[in-house]
This record gives structure tokens, sequence and C-alpha cells, in this order.
């Protein structure tokens, strides 16, 4: 581990521990700078527990749902996410708080699905459930690359339908 990611992983331990969890919005942006160093550093089971908090925390609409199986579907998706990029990083607030709305979407379907349903949810393990879940998530353009798909191709106004199969 570099030196350089040793002292940015040691200053946003620092500064998280004094957060006291007072404000929200500063202790996520430091769980997303932890992500973002552990990341880097290829810890990526610490970076995702670091991403699934910083982006629990900013979403001020969902502070009483405190709901532990909530908890788990959201990490279980966001490891999903991250696991299916190249680059296993969220890189930017923007992109970080797009994929927690649409897990966020997808739980509210599923319980609304689970309550509709005239059979039961009989299931013990709903973290193995969880894992079964598709959300649709918008990889990048170097997720892309690895499905032999020209960028160029892409946006050229003649593309073929044959380059997207």
């Amino acid at each position: 581990m570099s030196n350089r990611y040793k002292r940015a992983l040691n200053i946003c331990t620092a500064n998280l521990s004094n957060e006291e969890g007072l404000d929200p919005i500063k202790s996520a942006l430091c769980f997303f700078r932890m992500g973002l160093v552990l990341s880097k550093m290829r810890e990526i089971d610490g970076a995702i527990r670091c991403f699934n908090d910083a982006f629990l925390l900013r979403d001020k609409s969902i502070q009483v749902e405190l709901n532990e199986q909530w908890h788990q579907f959201h990490e279980i998706q966001i490891g999903i996410y991250i696991n299916g990029k190249r680059n296993k990083i969220i890189s930017s607030l923007a992109e970080g708080d797009m994929v927690h709305d649409l897990i966020k979407n997808r739980w509210h379907q599923l319980i609304k699905e689970v309550e509709r349903s005239e059979i039961p949810l009989a299931t013990k393990n709903l973290k193995k459930w969880f894992k079964t879940v598709k959300i649709d998530f918008p990889w990048d353009m170097e997720d892309l690359e690895e499905a032999n798909i020209d960028k160029k191709d892409l946006f050229s106004t003649d593309i073929s339908l044959s380059v997207l199969k």
C-alpha cells in the first residue's frame, strides 16, 4: 500500500471519528472518500461498505427507514454494481446518488410485489434472494470495452444493429 493512500485513509478515518454522526452529509463525504481510497488500494470489500454507508447517509428521505433488510439489500446491490465495473470504483457523488436511487426504486418495487403477491415469501435466507434481484445498472463506456464493442461504432450514424448483439 502506498504511503499516499495510507495517509488518505488515516485522514478519512480521523475525520469520521471526529464527526460523531452530527452531520450525516459530512459523514457521508468521509465514507465516500474512504471508499475511493480503498478502491484504489483494491480493498473492494471495504470500499463497498464505505460506499454503501456514504449513499445511505446522503439520502435524507430514508433516514427513518432504518430497516435491516433494506440496508442488506442496498449493500448487496452496491456490491453488484461495483464488482460489475472494470475499475471497481464509484468515481463521483453524482454516480453514487444515481445508483442509490436505482436501488431504492427497485427496493420499493420489490416490497410492493411481495405485498401484492398471493403466495407468501417463503425464504429464510433473504440475503441469498437479494442477490438474485436484477437492476439494470448503467455501465460506463469502459465496461462496454470488455464486451468488445468499439466506442466509435456506438456514436457513428451508420451503426448496424449487429454491433450491439
